[in-house]
């Protein structure tokens, strides 16, 4: 395992933690932060492969979670769906010292990461990535967005995640192709290093 310090500058500093094993952790590891609820927002497939072990790993926490899921897709990053996030925020009652988490892959962590930055003028969120690329994306954090009919990630705010737990584990379940999309996305950050 592995803990990465990613210095804040103008923004918050967070931990990028990458490892095996880690959606276990992950009540552990959430729970410092969250001095109240969490809500793990995430995808109706990633929900079914990966959301009942990270609610088991909360809960074996104390860490009191709900569950908010979305259609799978790019569709999701829409009005709509946010619409929809923040109400079922406001419907739980979360305040200032709770938590949103974000379990999925870039669509959700878009998602999650707006909703949470325009909770009550923004709370807390977590990051954990279910494919590379969400894990390349959300380990140099802060961006979250929507799309609009006129084009990709034009409504959103730079929202710094309080930790990201990178689990390569839940790699194994990725088709081919997505895999090798993280791995483009890899090289192009080192490229441009």
């Amino acid at each position: 395992m592995t803990t990465l310090a990613v210095s804040g500058g103008a923004f918050a500093a967070y931990d990028v933690v990458v490892g095996r094993g880690l959606l276990a952790q992950a009540g552990g590891r959430i729970a410092p932060l969250a001095k109240g609820r969490t809500v793990i927002v995430t995808d109706e497939t990633v929900a079914a492969i990966h959301g009942a072990a990270l609610a088991e790993s909360l809960a074996a926490a104390g860490v009191n979670t709900q569950t908010v899921a979305v259609p799978a897709g790019e569709g999701s990053k829409s009005f709509a769906q946010l619409e929809r996030v923040l109400d079922r925020l406001l419907e739980i009652g979360l305040d200032r010292k709770d938590v949103v988490i974000a379990l999925g892959g870039g669509v959700v962590g878009d998602l999650a990461g707006l909703a949470a930055a325009l909770y009550m003028r923004g709370i807390d969120f977590v990051q954990v990535p279910t494919t590379l690329l969400a894990q390349v994306d959300s380990s140099v954090g802060g961006k979250t967005a929507i799309d609009t009919p006129r084009g990709k990630n034009l409504v959103g705010a730079f929202h710094q995640p309080r930790l990201v737990l990178a689990d390569i584990d839940v790699l194994a379940t990725l088709p081919e192709r997505q895999v090798r999309s993280g791995w483009a996305e890899v090289l192009k950050h080192g490229l441009i290093c």
